[in-house]
């Protein structure tokens, strides 16, 4: 599959010109799609649950991946990341499903990992595939489970794509809500989900303060480095217009 961790190990995370346009099939309409609904959609009133219902799990491998991600001294992508944590278990909340907190939570924090820092030790062409490999040699030193080792690195891998279909039983659940929390923060989708006050709890302890502009800048700068990268594709295709219209406005 494009974007999945296999795919990464094989490609790096260059496009070739077929991969494009099969990637370009597969996410543009129902990107597009979801993104129109965010202007016309209200929030549900979810009002059970709350912002302080959320635990975070107090384990050695979140509070080095905390570490992680505090060590860039990136104040945008810092509460991005926290964002998109609390974005995606609303949205897991909202659809009923069951996942492994502690491992959403690590691939939430280390997901942008490379976009924010150039990591001499991985030749990779794609933000992604760099933050996955780190966050595989934190999993390595805490000696974490095989398997939620690869869940982290295939939703950290994969939450690029712009959509993912959930109907893919060989999708971890993870993986679809990275995608998800991930795209909410970016332009807006599934924002209605969320109860009003579920949402500016959220915004409040965690605030956009100047996410569009530092985020497009970002994409501009990964798109150059690596011009096959999905980043590329979707900076050309219209993104930082989708983030720069998107619902939040700043």
């Amino acid at each position: 599959m494009i974007g999945s961790r296999k795919w990464m190990e094989i490609n790096q995370g260059s496009l070739s010109f077929k991969e494009k346009i099969n990637l370009l099939k597969q996410t543009l309409l129902p990107t597009t799609y979801k993104y129109a609904k965010t202007f016309i959609q209200s929030h549900v009133n979810h009002t059970h649950f709350a912002l302080h219902d959320v635990q975070i799990p107090d384990t050695p491998m979140v509070k080095e991946a905390m570490a992680e991600l505090e060590n860039t001294q990136d104040r945008v992508i810092f509460h991005h990341s926290w964002r998109s944590f609390f974005w995606g278990v609303g949205i897991a909340h909202s659809k009923d499903w069951h996942f492994d907190q502690e491992s959403f939570v690590i691939a939430c924090l280390m997901h942008d990992l490379g976009l924010v820092e150039h990591l001499d030790q991985y030749s990779c062409n794609c933000f992604t595939y760099q933050s996955a490999l780190r966050s595989e040699n934190l999993c390595l030193k805490h000696q974490y489970d095989a398997s939620r080792t690869k869940i982290i690195s295939e939703a950290i891998c994969l939450h690029m794509n712009g959509y993912l279909d959930e109907s893919n039983q060989d999708l971890p659940i993870e993986a679809l809500l990275l995608q998800q929390a991930t795209s909410c923060d970016v332009i807006g989708t599934d924002y209605a989900r969320f109860s009003k006050t579920y949402a500016e709890d959220v915004l409040i302890q965690h605030p956009r303060t100047q996410f569009n502009s530092h985020f497009k800048k970002l994409l501009h700068k990964e798109s150059l480095n690596h011009p096959q990268s999905r980043t590329a594709l979707v900076s050309r295709l219209g993104l930082p217009y989708m983030i720069q219209l998107n619902i939040f406005k700043e």
